[in-house]
């Protein structure tokens, strides 16, 4: 996989890098800093500051699994599209859709909330209830493999049987034909009218991006996994400003092609 940030990685998002591409990101992990406690994530100003000068040029979007609500929140800004809930909400064209959806959570929650002593399954669990998906977090169980592995046992019992996700220390708890994030940026792209996107993510859920290979999609990840099916990588989160400076040079007209400071 390419460095995004070599010579060669900033010729590929140069070649895409027009006027109408549509410029698409994850919020944790990439535009923000993972950090213990989910609610505690912040956008650093620096980053809010570039997303608001591309956005006042290029079709921007949210795509994430948080609620439309929360990320709105985060960004401070308003993108031409927020897309929440890893694709169940904000999507143009999905109101029914989504309405479906929270049901089938609602009677999700009102199981979990009669297993009685089976939930939760460890110390250190919490549940986050996004109206449109359930997020179930254990970054501070004391014995991640096994509260992991306890929590698909128990949510496999609901009905109806909810598509997993595993990212980082959390299993999103997504309704039955509910979309993805690869979904989620087909129908942006069409209905943006951009003949391109570049998409940034960072984890399993931006995999189902990273996994169309559409000619007209670029796709980076920010420290990749060995299975990783992005175009292009980054090494740490701390480099989403870079990338956002590059950008910004390049729609400016200002970019220069040049070898960068650290490969």
């Amino acid at each position: 996989m390419t460095y995004a940030l070599s010579i060669d990685g900033l010729a590929r998002i140069h070649k895409i890098v027009d006027p109408s591409t549509l410029l698409a990101f994850d919020i944790d992990g990439t535009l923000a800093p993972i950090v213990s406690q989910p609610w505690a994530a912040r956008i650093p100003p620096e980053v809010r500051a570039l997303l608001i000068k591309l956005n006042a040029s290029q079709p921007v979007a949210i795509i994430t699994g948080r609620s439309v609500a929360d990320a709105r929140q985060m960004l401070g800004f308003e993108p031409r599209y927020v897309v929440g809930n890893h694709g169940a909400e904000g999507l143009p064209g999905q109101g029914t859709g989504s309405a479906a959806f929270a049901r089938t959570c609602e009677g999700w929650l009102a199981t979990i909330a009669g297993a009685g002593p089976a939930w939760p399954p460890a110390p250190g669990v919490l549940l986050e209830n996004k109206q449109y998906s359930l997020a179930i977090h254990y970054r501070h169980a004391a014995d991640a493999a096994q509260t992991r592995a306890d929590i698909d046992r128990l949510v496999l019992r609901l009905s109806p049987p909810p598509t997993l996700v595993h990212g980082k220390f959390v299993v999103d708890l997504l309704p039955p034909g509910a979309p993805h994030k690869g979904d989620a940026l087909r129908v942006l792209l069409t209905g943006s009218g951009a003949s391109y996107a570049l998409y940034v993510g960072d984890d399993v859920t931006d995999e189902d991006v990273y996994a169309l290979h559409l000619p007209n999609v670029l796709s980076i990840c920010v420290a990749p996994a060995a299975f990783s099916k992005a175009d292009l990588h980054l090494v740490a989160q701390t480099e989403v400003l870079t990338l956002l400076e590059e950008l910004e040079a390049m729609i400016s007209g200002t970019f220069l092609l040049r070898k960068p400071a650290s490969t």
